[in-house]
């Protein structure tokens, strides 16, 4: 599945490549101030096709072996790359963040936008670390949730409203 999502992102990102990085787009911002709205038929896809792409690749953002893999292939040297990923920060805002299922990409795709990590996550070993802190936090988030709940739950059920000594 992975494959297959990693060739739609390569197609897509070509596409975006042909509305994002051309000069008569960056020449327009800078004299404009504002970004151009691309219709479908330039884009080359719908706007429902266009969501679902961008959705998905922001979710393959959590995990940090593809990013290394995007970063081993040198995506990251491309500024058209880096410019459609600061275009990717709409993804935070909570209409669209609503519909994301892992919300830790988010932080992945805020880290990306700092040179020094796309540098650091090419090494595998600083990717897999990650990946394996990533795991210890989800085996163990369930579980430290509902003991502080418990927790919660004992302390405020017995307090008085005295002080404690």
């Amino acid at each position: 599945y992975v494959l297959d999502n990693i060739s739609c992102v390569k197609i897509y990102w070509k596409q975006c490549i042909f509305v994002f990085g051309t000069t008569a787009c960056r020449a327009q911002i800078m004299s404009t101030g504002a970004r151009r709205v691309w219709t479908d038929e330039e884009v080359g896809i719908s706007g429902h096709e266009r969501f679902a792409l961008e959705l998905e690749f922001v979710q393959c953002l959590a995990n940090p072996l593809y990013i290394n893999w995007l970063a081993t292939k040198q995506y990251f040297d491309n500024p058209s790359f880096i410019n459609y990923l600061k275009y990717l920060q709409y993804w935070k805002q909570p209409a669209y963040a609503s519909h994301i299922t892992y919300p830790h990409c988010l932080f992945f795709l805020d880290r990306l936008q700092d040179p020094e990590f796309r540098v650091a996550i090419k090494d595998f070993s600083y990717a897999e670390h990650i990946r394996q802190a990533q795991e210890t936090f989800f085996r163990n988030f369930h579980s430290n949730r509902v003991a502080d709940a418990v927790g919660a739950v004992q302390g405020t059920a017995g307090d008085t409203g005295s002080p404690k000594p």
